[in-house]
């Protein structure tokens, strides 16, 4: 352990592996087994529960508990384990929890941003570039797609899948499964359409917008998005539907219906 900077205040267990270059700030609770790689930083007050791995450059805010065991009354204290990819941002007071399976952990993908007072369950997977806005929770078994944005105080039900590059507007309550690349909103969520600005600052357009354009017209229509080119995104959408589904596909709004900014 070289470089390191643990303030003389925080109680860190001797089984944890701590990597070059942490910060571990007052009063901090580290308990083992658990690892910190390279760089990663914990504000005051953050509590590392065991079975937790924080990947090189992870930042952790104040008062977040992180690995605490699965709220589901079928665990039974076995080894499982919470892993956060490298440059993740965690704010104030987020809660992460541990899997219920051995074989797989629950998941934090590299380079997401977890606003204050966010929850992630047991067994989710939150692919990486992932944003959580303030007070977001996700029950267990949640699946949230790379570069999705949730906005603040939206619920997900558990088993709920939400596809790549979606926007979920605040405060909405998600039931069923969201298509990737779409913008939705409500109570209970529904489609509006595609999520424009944000396929646009990730380089989605041209011709490849133009495919997930005539893709969202016929699965609108109640029709499988067939005959289109051949784009990566299409690709995506496809094998996004063909996957098993627990919760079923989020309804479309009315054709008519327009966004409300």
């Amino acid at each position: 352990m070289t470089n390191l900077h643990i303030h003389p205040t925080a109680v860190v267990s001797p089984s944890a592996q701590i990597g070059a270059g942490v910060e571990i700030g007052p009063y901090c609770v580290v308990e083992g087994p658990c690892v910190l790689e390279a760089g990663v930083i914990l504000g005051a007050h953050v509590v590392i529960r065991p079975y937790v791995r924080l990947g090189a450059g992870v930042r952790v805010s104040s008062h977040a508990v992180l690995g605490g065991e699965p709220q589901d009354l079928s665990f039974k204290g076995q080894e499982t384990w919470l892993e956060v990819g490298e440059r993740t941002v965690i704010r104030e007071g987020v809660t992460l929890h541990r899997s219920t399976r051995e074989d797989r952990p629950t998941r934090i993908g590299a380079d997401c941003y977890l606003m204050a007072y966010s929850h992630v369950a047991h067994d989710c997977q939150v692919e990486d570039g992932v944003i959580l806005t303030n007070a977001v929770n996700l029950a267990g078994h949640v699946e949230v797609g790379e570069r999705a944005v949730l906005g603040g105080m939206t619920g997900v039900h558990q088993f709920v899948r939400i596809g790549a590059y979606a926007m979920v507007g605040g405060a909405s309550k998600v039931s069923k499964d969201i298509l990737p690349f779409a913008l939705v909103d409500g109570r209970p969520a529904r489609h509006y359409r595609l999520n424009t600005i944000g396929l646009r600052r990730n380089g989605i357009s041209g011709e490849r917008y133009k495919a997930l354009e005539q893709a969202f017209r016929l699965l609108r229509k109640g029709h499988r998005p067939e005959g289109l080119p051949q784009t990566e995104e299409v690709a995506q959408l496809r094998a996004f539907l063909e996957a098993p589904s627990k919760r079923g596909i989020a309804a479309f709004v009315h054709p008519d219906a327009r966004w409300e900014e």
